[in-house]
């Protein structure tokens, strides 16, 4: 421990680094109380992880606090190792080493930390890890005596525990330290020497101890690999979740971006469209050809600012930004305003609309906005898929685990649509016709829009149909207490 400190205190001495590289000094964790579940979300090494799957690396504040989360772990395992080789191997050893660990664990290595590390890392990691290994080499030194004098016993039990405790260390160590070659040392080279000499101090120059020499160092050469290969299996995890997070900002970059296009886009139009009205109004039976021409800027005009809308809403649903608005009303007021919107768009294919309310709606707890908003994207789609036909609107009111739910069934006699077409239209811009000459307008994002928004209030929404009859859409919103 002389010599850890020394180390450590050499290092401190080195030249001060500029004011840009210098390091705040941060506090090392506690030690956890004991029992408690090492599976935290504030646990260092799950953090250290989640930075170096973005692209971060793991400081030695981090390789420290998640050394001091396993303290209680490796007391309770070193004390429950020292009950069972009480049969071959000294108390007074065993009484003494278990000791010496607790103190170190609890005491001398936080000192250490506390002390020596924290300011050398505040001027340099790779000096603050170098400490670290010192540090770490006086308790690996400890934890490695154990071995040693378990083979020297000479026995069966006592070579098996002492290979077993090489075994599992071996592991350790380049498992959580080898993407660090000091602080990998600082383990490895305690055990190399456990191995390498421990089985001739017990039997000599024998075939015997030379047998045990490779059996140990075997050990650590799998060991070596078991850490290799979890290494390859983290970097590619890290390569996952940073290709996720990737695609994660990237859709919520564009999610903004589309807002805030969509906000700069609305103002003109709603000029453009407030403009169109004045002139047909003004012009309607003197010019009748210029009031033509000012009805169709107007519609392409509408069209255009509806289908700005729906990416306006959509985006809102990606980013989370949606926020509903319940109110407790009377629910057939509903259906009261959807029959009114509904019936001008359902007549510009000369359709027949029919809206029943086949039970008692009676009060809800719903956003009327939001619900009714996705009713008349359904209704739209009806409407625009069918001629000459006729569009049925069926309200129910039904109850599921003590929650009341508000169904509604929009079923159209249109031109159908097929079953592989059934599983993509809740896609974003998936259109029923996909190809160059589609007969429909729009920019497929009004059945997404729909699906979302029923999600967003408790529900879903279901689609049933045969191409050439008609189709059936059946959405369901959560509509509070039974």
């Amino acid at each position: 421990m002389v010599a850890c400190v020394f180390i450590a205190t050499r290092l401190g001495e080195g030249p001060a680094l500029h004011t840009s590289e210098r390091m705040t000094t941060t506090a090392l964790p506690p030690i956890p109380p004991f029992g408690r579940p090492l599976r935290d979300p504030s646990d260092p090494a799950l953090l250290a992880f989640k930075a170096s799957s973005i692209g971060g690396a793991l400081s030695v504040l981090d390789v420290a606090g998640a050394i001091r989360k396993g303290t209680w772990p490796r007391i309770t395992f070193a004390v429950l190792i020292a009950i069972v080789s009480t049969s071959v191997m000294p108390i007074g050893f065993l009484l003494g080493w278990v000791g010496f660990l607790i103190v170190w664990e609890l005491l001398l290595r936080i000192w250490l930390e506390n002390k020596i590390l924290l300011p050398i890392a505040a001027r340099s990691q790779e000096r603050g890890f170098v400490a670290l290994a010192a540090i770490h080499f006086v308790g690996a030194s400890a934890y490695t005596l154990f071995s040693a004098v378990a083979w020297s016993t000479n026995t069966a039990l006592g070579m098996v525990v002492a290979t077993a405790w090489v075994c599992g260390s071996a592991n350790h160590a380049f498992v959580y330290f080898s993407s660090h070659r000091w602080m990998l040392l600082s383990c490895v080279v305690p055990l190399a020497t456990c191995a390498l000499i421990a089985p001739f101090t017990a039997a000599g120059f024998t075939t015997t101890a030379i047998t045990g020499v490779m059996v140990l160092t075997g050990l650590m050469i799998a060991a070596g690999l078991f850490g290799y290969d979890r290494r390859v299996l983290l970097s590619l995890l890290a390569k996952h979740a940073a290709a996720r997070l990737s695609a994660e900002q990237a859709n919520a970059a564009k999610s903004q971006f589309l807002a805030t296009m969509s906000h700069e886009l609305r103002t003109p139009l709603n000029a453009v469209i407030g403009y169109a009205e004045l002139i047909e109004e003004e012009t309607a039976g003197a010019q009748e050809p210029l009031a033509d021409d000012a009805r169709k800027i107007r519609e392409s005009a509408g069209q255009l600012l509806g289908a700005i809308d729906a990416i306006l809403d959509l985006s809102k649903l990606e980013t989370g930004s949606t926020a509903l608005q319940r109110e407790r009303v009377d629910a057939a007021i509903v259906l009261t305003q959807l029959r009114a919107a509904a019936a001008p768009l359902a007549a510009r294919n000369n359709n027949t609309l029919r809206v029943s309310e086949t039970t008692p709606l009676g009060e809800a707890d719903i956003d009327h906005m939001r619900l009714h908003q996705a009713l008349m994207q359904i209704v739209a789609n009806a409407a625009k898929f069918t001629q000459n036909g006729e569009i049925r609107i069926a309200a129910s009111r039904t109850s599921d685990g003590g929650r009341a739910r508000l169904v509604f069934e929009i079923t159209d006699t249109g031109i159908g649509i097929s079953a592989e077409q059934q599983a993509r239209i809740f896609e974003p811009f998936v259109q029923v016709e996909d190809h160059e000459a589609r007969r429909y307008e729009g920019a497929g994002l009004g059945l997404t829009l729909v699906q979302r928004l029923a999600r967003l209030m408790g529900g879903d929404v279901t689609c049933q149909s045969t191409p050439g009859i008609g189709s059936t859409f059946t959405l369901h919103v959560d509509a509070g207490p039974a």
